[in-house]
């Protein structure tokens, strides 16, 4: 079959006494049962005490077998993790016809039959992760470590703490170790989409795929420009965009499936082919194909991307967790651990950035996940980061590595129903430069594997970017302030109303233009409305400033402006400035962040309604 493995060049290989394990894969199976599957495997092997296992595909099993590439690779997967838990295993080849016969030790535990799957959730309260973690630290913004338990974990000194950062740590802390509270009503992110005509549900697709209106476009877009300028560009990445479609019968790209458990779009057609997921499918395949040498390391690149992954219909949460997103890639191909690390933490001073000033403000926090001999190995350098970043951080550790990274980082955004969502993540990986033969050429000429790859996404998702901004406005409004948008990130930031349209309209013109000429984006209330209505609807649709013109502001050559930004509920301030005191406020609420025009007609009159909730 086109899916068989290679033999280990053909030659046979003989084992006696051996514990064979036939092994199945179904449709619906991942790597997250491989923690069961090794605990019963340690619990047989100590019981007969064989040689070594066998580990044998065996298909025969079940009539809801997985696809032949998703069973190929969790196997191959499986055999892995189990090495790495100190077993001596060996694997038949997958997608060959086999012969066996069997001669079995006669006692009870000759033969035992066993199914592992999938967790199902109970309801109430969302579980939290289990069996892939053991110990659980906190390390204080001063590099003071504290162990946390299940049990125990609230008791923590750490929490005795003040300040909101601490309030945030501690609702990670419990998702994580307990489980999240369940959600009462929706999140407010999705009101908010619909509400200020951002993004909506597309019957018309499949579900977790959402449709953009202009205002939500504007937004996406400067995300992107931010992304790319403000954070790849300043760290130094190359630009570059690969397939939206791939082969599942390249040996690169199969790997790749395997190491996530997403559930993929399968394309039907001639060849075995799934719509981009979300583990890099085209960046390793792109940088295998370079020549570069130790002079041009750390060899950095940068993908915007649209990733697909089919999720489970129960899973999908408004802009939490939808089937196709854009995600921002960086990659960075190191020669060592030195420059690795050097590289690990401009990337987390970036992320914590975009954190503090776009996404989140102060809610949200940092975790890790880290394998437990690359704790001890790297605690120092990982507590010396955390006391840079100024944010404590909770580590979950394993004993085994079951994915491609020894450890990574995750920004997580905390919503005020207790929820909490991943945004950014700095990866350090120590396999695939190796497995993939990613080479570069050392001071020798001799062609050698890249040893340390970090994997990052500054937007893991502009989705759940998104989401979380208009959380933060949500935690706005609980707050009692008038919830907003960052000021660069409002679609429309300036709404210039006319008392009298007779009257003031081309001086609101006039001023409408001057302000676009600086690059801000400015709307034009040109309805047959009363002043009082226009200003309302304004403040409906979150306008950042709003400037008025009337007979007064005529005559003294001055506007009226509402600002909304930071301002209580129902007390917008309020104050008459110049055209040109507007201009350097506009400019200072801007603080250099990427400009684009706007995407919508100018004059309101001109304007469609998107989603009918204005």
């Amino acid at each position: 079959m086109d899916e068989a493995e290679p033999t280990e060049g053909g030659k046979p290989v003989r084992m006696e006494n051996v514990l064979v394990i036939f092994t199945c894969i179904e449709k619906e199976d991942d790597p997250s049962v491989f923690e069961d599957v090794i605990n019963e495997v340690k619990k047989v092997f100590s019981q007969i005490k064989p040689s070594g296992i066998l580990l044998y595909p065996y298909a025969h099993l079940s009539n809801q077998l997985a696809s032949p590439y998703k069973a190929r690779e969790l196997i191959a997967k499986l055999k892995d993790v189990l090495s790495e838990s100190g077993l001596n295993v060996k694997k038949a080849p997958f997608g060959w016809t086999k012969s066996f016969s069997l001669k079995l030790k006669g006692h009870a535990l000759a033969e035992q039959f066993k199914i592992f799957e999938k967790k199902k959730e109970k309801k109430g309260m969302v579980s939290a992760p289990k069996g892939k973690f053991h110990k659980f630290y906190i390390i204080d913004v001063d590099g003071k470590e504290y162990e946390v338990g299940k049990e125990n974990w609230d008791k923590c000194p750490i929490f005795e703490k003040g300040g909101i950062k601490y309030e945030m740590l501690k609702v990670f802390v419990r998702n994580e170790l307990v489980g999240k509270p369940p959600l009462k009503e929706e999140p407010k992110h999705i009101y908010y989409m619909r509400k200020l005509e951002l993004v909506d549900y597309c019957p018309e697709s499949d579900a977790g795929h959402m449709k953009w209106y202009p205002k939500g476009m504007i937004i996406k877009d400067l995300i992107l420009d931010y992304a790319f300028n403000e954070v790849a560009m300043k760290w130094g990445a190359m630009k570059m965009q690969n397939p939206l479609i791939y082969r599942t019968d390249v040996e690169a790209i199969r790997l790749l499936q395997g190491e996530f458990h997403e559930r993929d779009y399968v394309v039907e057609g001639e060849l075995p082919l799934v719509l981009r997921f979300a583990s890099d499918p085209g960046a390793f395949p792109f940088v295998q194909k370079l020549t570069f040498s130790y002079k041009q390391m750390p060899l950095k690149v940068y993908e915007e991307a649209i990733c697909f992954r089919k999720e489970q219909r129960g899973e999908l949460t408004g802009l939490m967790r939808v089937r196709n997103f854009w995600m921002t890639d960086h990659h960075a191909f190191c020669l060592n651990e030195e420059m690795a690390k050097e590289e690990y933490r401009k990337l987390s001073l970036l992320f914590k950035k975009l954190m503090d000033d776009i996404i989140a403000g102060d809610y949200w926090v940092l975790g890790f996940e880290i394998v437990e001999e690359f704790y001890e190995k790297y605690k120092d350098f990982l507590k010396d980061l955390v006391k840079e970043l100024k944010v404590p951080a909770f580590f979950k550790l394993m004993k085994i590595m079951t994915h491609y990274y020894a450890f990574k980082n995750e920004y997580q955004a905390i919503f005020p129903d207790g929820s909490n969502l991943q945004i950014s993540t700095v990866q350090w990986d120590v396999k695939n430069g190796e497995r993939f033969k990613i080479m570069y050429v050392d001071e020798k000429g001799r062609k050698r594997p890249v040893p340390i790859i970090l994997h990052a996404s500054s937007f893991g998702s502009i989705e759940r970017a998104l989401a979380a901004i208009l959380e933060k406005a949500a935690w706005m409004e609980k707050k009692g302030l008038a919830p907003t948008l960052p000021f660069w990130l409002s679609p429309e930031q300036v709404r210039v109303i006319p008392v009298s349209m007779e009257r003031h309209y081309e001086r609101a013109k006039e001023v409408a233009e001057e302000i676009e000429k600086h690059g801000f984006r400015v709307g034009i209330d040109d309805r047959d409305l009363t002043l009082s209505k226009k200003v309302f609807y304004a403040k409906t649709e979150w306008i950042p400033i709003i400037v008025v013109i009337g007979d007064r502001e005529m005559r003294e050559n001055k506007l009226s402006v509402v600002s909304r930004m930071g301002a209580e509920i129902g007390k917008e301030k309020q104050k008459i400035v110049s055209l040109e005191e507007l201009l350097r406020e506009l400019e200072g609420l801007q603080k250099g962040m990427p400009k684009r025009p706007l995407y919508i007609p100018r004059e309101l009159s001109k304007r469609v309604e998107f989603t009918g909730l204005r």
